[in-house]
């Protein structure tokens, strides 16, 4: 992030008191207190749960962004919502147990993540991703380093042929893919952008049939075609139909 910011060479706007100030929001909420919460609720449940748990994203974004806030949001793209979120629901199924004290803390976690998606959406207007991405990465690391040791958690140097790995996993997962995320909520709604995330279990499903051999079950399959009909609707451009213009009779 920062080579990419240094190439650019735009660093006028971020020593704004307004742009600082959202960025250091960003950072807590999106960067540390998020992660923060999640680690530490994965300790006291399963994966299943937290899985089925972090969905509700979908259905908080909706409440904040549609509800509260008033932002637009068309009777498809509605009902697209709601097909992606049962199809992640019934994917993730299969693995759930029972409520556990974790599930909480994952919940609080997604909870609060669209007050960070509106600050970085707001903020991509006068900020690059990259230097978003840099400052909130530069700030947060420290903290969850002493996160790590606090929660008794080792910090271990790799080995030398784990590092290609880990090179890949940090350009891909936590470069470009969150680069794209604050490009793409910059441009639609978070609502839709976080519904349209939500198609990554039937990714996830095809990607274990065909390279860990893992056959979905039926009801697993049933997931499909809601999520192909959600993305469908949540992708549709949506019909403005104008009004003829009424001049009044003098």
């Amino acid at each position: 992030f920062f080579i990419i910011s240094l190439a650019r060479n735009s660093w006028e706007s971020i020593f704004r008191k307004d742009v600082l100030l959202s960025v250091l929001g960003v950072t807590f909420i999106n960067g540390i207190l998020f992660y923060a919460l999640f680690f530490i609720g994965l300790k006291y449940t399963t994966a299943g749960n937290a899985a089925i748990v972090a969905t509700m994203e979908i259905l908080f974004s909706y409440l904040f962004f549609n509800v509260w806030r008033k932002e637009y949001i068309d009777s498809k793209h509605i009902i697209g919502v709601v097909l992606m979120f049962l199809s992640a629901v019934i994917i993730l199924s299969p693995n759930i147990s029972s409520f556990q004290t974790g599930d909480l803390l994952i919940l609080l976690a997604v909870f609060i993540v669209p007050l960070g998606n509106l600050l970085q959406k707001n903020l991509r207007a006068v900020v690059t991703s990259d230097q978003i991405l840099f400052y909130r990465t530069l700030i947060a690391t420290p903290f969850l380093f002493l996160l790590a040791y606090i929660l008794g958690e080792q910090v271990v140097i790799p080995s030398g042929s784990t590092w290609i790995f880990l090179l890949i996993n940090g350009l891909v997962l936590f470069g470009l893919s969150k680069i794209l995320w604050i490009e793409g909520i910059f441009r639609i709604s978070v609502t839709k952008a976080i519904s349209i995330s939500g198609f990554s279990p039937i990714f996830t499903l095809i990607f274990a049939f065909f390279i860990l051999k893992n056959i979905p079950s039926a009801v697993q399959l049933i997931a499909a075609p809601l999520a192909m009909a959600g993305i469908y609707l949540l992708t549709r451009k949506v019909n403005i139909v104008s009004q003829p213009m009424i001049f009044p009779l003098e």
